[in-house]
């Protein structure tokens, strides 16, 4: 008996686990999509974006991928599990959708930082200020897309919790 609890215990923490990392991996996507049509700043191109698990206490972890040359830019998702579970219980707590777009809007900034530190001070020769207000002004619209845009459903619906997948039950 204590068997099968274990094992669904198991079943649910790895379910929990997927569903975060597509999460992380749709909102990444979808924020770098955004950021380059919104025209405030230039994302990188042919680049990579990743997100990996690392014992190393660094955010975004730079590399080059051997096969195709192209930089690789990845993001550490156990700095991010743990930046998630200090908001967990205040999320919990809230009745509200707030806490949790807060965090969203936080791992967004999380994403879109380093970018943007790059092209605002360093090629446009704009001061940090400028690299914060424009940090601000991409999470804010697109969280604001998030909310409001019917195309971007799905990357919210990845956080229900219920056992019918409606389509993207895989068999």
């Amino acid at each position: 008996m204590f068997g099968k609890d274990k094992d669904k215990d198991e079943k649910t923490r790895k379910k929990q686990t997927e569903r975060f990392y597509t999460l992380l991996s749709l909102l990444m996507d979808e924020l770098f999509e955004y950021a380059k049509k919104s025209g405030h700043v230039k994302m990188p191109y042919n680049v990579l974006f990743g997100l990996i698990y690392d014992k190393r206490e660094s955010v975004l972890l730079k590399g080059v991928d051997q096969k195709t040359g192209k930089t690789l830019y990845l993001y550490n998702t156990r700095i991010i599990g743990r930046m998630f579970e200090g908001r967990r219980e205040e999320m919990l707590k809230d009745n509200t959708t707030n806490t949790l777009f807060s965090w969203i809007g936080d791992l967004c900034s999380l994403y879109i930082s380093h970018f943007v530190y790059e092209y605002v001070v360093n090629k446009q020769h704009r001061g940090e200020g400028a690299a914060e207000r424009t940090i601000r002004q991409i999470v804010r619209g697109f969280v604001n897309k998030l909310v409001n845009e019917p195309e971007l459903k799905y990357v919210l619906d990845t956080i229900r919790d219920s056992d019918g997948d409606g389509a993207r039950k895989q068999y």
